[in-house]
């Protein structure tokens, strides 16, 4: 079998080595690009680097490919795969070999040049790539010239050595996860993109479009070309609705940063480049720092429960706690919304032992709580035992604002107006513009402009999840709206409403009636956050949807 996509009834061995069938339809989509790409030449000589059973074998020995392929070479790591696959070669009459070898070991020494390199590389987690992988893929980034240090999955260094064995000229066409526009690991494989191909295209799907596949996936294809200098590619972009209707449109592409913004077209994309450039719009870290809050590794201990601090008489230390974003329904975190936490047993509380505190341990009920953190030998945890003594939490900190490290719906800054100390899982954050007030940087965040940032700036992981990290954060777009606070009480009301859609609509319509954002702009950003939104939100849905060009 093909390997390479999480399915839903996958058993952790196959997880391991990434083991799935490649669906039919993106055999066919894959097998259409190549044929597209070759214009009927023969004498093909043919490259899968992860043939598994022969799914993109048998798709080669249909009618429409007779006499066209010369040979074909296959790699499978499983022996029992590879006798599949040689079966499927020699029915299908086209010469060539299936070795059972590593594609890592195999291509970091290769001198073969194909014509065609075709398939699904296993998406493999690199912690559960084996040593002799490991060094394969540190001699093929060796002889390649690019950077793997940052890898996370196989699939990256498979495709990069598959690739590298194309004679120029040859094409290419593969299942990669969508991660490849975002993930920082990939950006190596960005890069080649940029530097050594033409007519890169990717053709997009709707969640849901292959039911079981839990891995959202593009199909890339291209050309091989020599070697250019790194600015820039025409890369065409065609989603697919399932139903046969396509919307297509191109980038000039370069090879820094994330992708993300060239899901958006062209029209899309200008909108965000116009608002970039008006005058009062700036990034973040112009009008406010973000940073990690508390990381206790240990926060089952430190973070307590009203029940828990009263058992062991722990108030002199216990100080308030946003545990999660959901506990804060509005824009601002009050007291009341602190002590409503009560009604639901949460953990409202945050352990401070800090040297300016009394030593806990002197105390017989205090001192049974840290022996019991020890009985579960906290003390022994990296963040733990590397503190003297490991229950003192160091640079014991609260933000005057609020941002969950990661979002379903869209980021939400929260004013902290409880004064509450949060974990790692909230962002603490402060005013750095004088002219800023938090209240008004509060109430101006959630509009389309700055939530759109969030998409193209951000990365997206299993289940749509959007997350920021700080450095992604400070590059979010501000525009900036320092009468805003007036308008927080009405927002805040929203947010607590449970209506996301329509606090974004509101922010907007403010924007635009104080002549902050343009109309027809900021409707042209609205229309782009939510077309990006939708399809990070959509994974794993099986309903389809309309197309509509961003």
């Amino acid at each position: 079998m093909c390997r390479g996509m999480k399915v839903a009834a996958a058993v952790s061995p196959e997880k391991l080595r990434g083991g799935f069938y490649t669906p039919d339809a993106l055999v066919e989509r894959c097998l259409d690009r190549i044929e597209e790409l070759t214009n009927g030449r023969d004498r093909l000589r043919v490259l899968e680097p992860s043939i598994g059973d022969g799914a993109f074998l048998r798709g080669l020995s249909e009618l429409r490919w007779e006499g066209r392929v010369e040979s074909l070479l296959g790699l499978e790591l499983i022996e029992g795969e590879a006798e599949q696959a040689r079966a499927e070669l020699a029915r299908s009459g086209i010469g060539g070999e299936v070795l059972t070898r590593s594609t890592l070991d195999w291509s970091a020494s290769a001198t073969d040049e194909f014509d065609v390199a075709i398939g699904n590389p296993p998406f493999v987690r690199f912690q559960f790539v084996s040593p002799a992988d490991r060094r394969s893929t540190e001699l093929l980034s060796e002889r390649l010239g690019y950077e793997f240090g940052g890898v996370s999955n196989l699939w990256i260094p498979v495709l990069l050595g598959s690739l590298s064995r194309l004679a120029h000229g040859g094409v290419f066409s593969f299942v990669i996860p969508t991660e490849c526009f975002t993930g920082m690991a990939a950006s190596v494989v960005r890069e080649w993109f940029v530097g050594e191909t033409a007519d890169l295209r990717f053709d997009l799907f709707q969640p849901g479009s292959f039911p079981g596949v839990l891995q959202e996936v593009t199909v890339v294809s291209g050309r091989r070309v020599p070697s250019r200098e790194k600015r820039g590619v025409p890369v065409a972009f065609v989603e697919h609705d399932g139903v046969g209707a396509t919307v297509e449109w191109s980038h000039q592409v370069d090879g820094s940063g994330s992708w993300t913004r060239y899901l958006l077209g062209p029209a899309a994309l200008d909108a965000m480049h116009a608002a970039e450039k008006l005058a009062h719009v700036r990034p973040l870290r112009e009008i406010a720092n973000f940073d990690v809050s508390l990381v206790t590794g240990a926060n089952d201990f430190f973070s307590a429960t009203t029940e828990t601090v009263d058992r062991f008489e722990l108030d002199e230390w216990a100080k308030p706690l946003l545990p999660r974003s959901r506990f804060a329904e509005g824009l601002e975190f009050t007291l009341e919304d602190h002590a409503a936490m009560e009604m639901v047993g949460a953990r409202r509380w945050i352990l401070d032992f800090g040297s300016e505190r009394p030593e806990p341990s002197e105390y017989p009920r205090p001192l049974e709580y840290i022996e019991q953190g020890e009985a579960l030998e906290l003390h022994e945890r990296y963040k733990c035992r590397i503190r003297e003594p490991w229950y003192r939490v160091p640079n014991f900190r609260r933000g005057d604002l609020l941002l969950s490290k990661r979002s379903h719906h869209f980021p939400r800054v929260i004013l902290n107006s409880a004064e509450a100390f949060t974990t790692d899982t909230i962002y603490c954050g402060w005013i750095v513009d004088p002219e800023y007030s938090a209240t008004a940087f509060t109430a101006g965040f959630h509009n389309s402009l700055t939530l759109l940032s969030a998409e193209l700036f951000g990365r997206s992981f299993g289940g749509g999840v959007l997350e920021l990290v700080p450095s992604e954060v400070a590059e979010l777009r501000i525009p900036k709206a320092l009468t805003f606070g007036a308008h927080l009480r009405g927002l805040d009301a929203l947010s607590r409403s449970g209506d996301s859609d329509s606090l974004i609509e509101e922010t907007d319509r403010l924007m635009v009636e104080e002549g902050i954002l343009p109309p027809d702009l900021c409707l042209a950003l609205s229309e782009a956050r939510e077309a990006l939104a939708l399809r990070r939100t959509d994974r794993g849905k099986s309903s389809s949807r309309e197309l509509v060009p961003a």
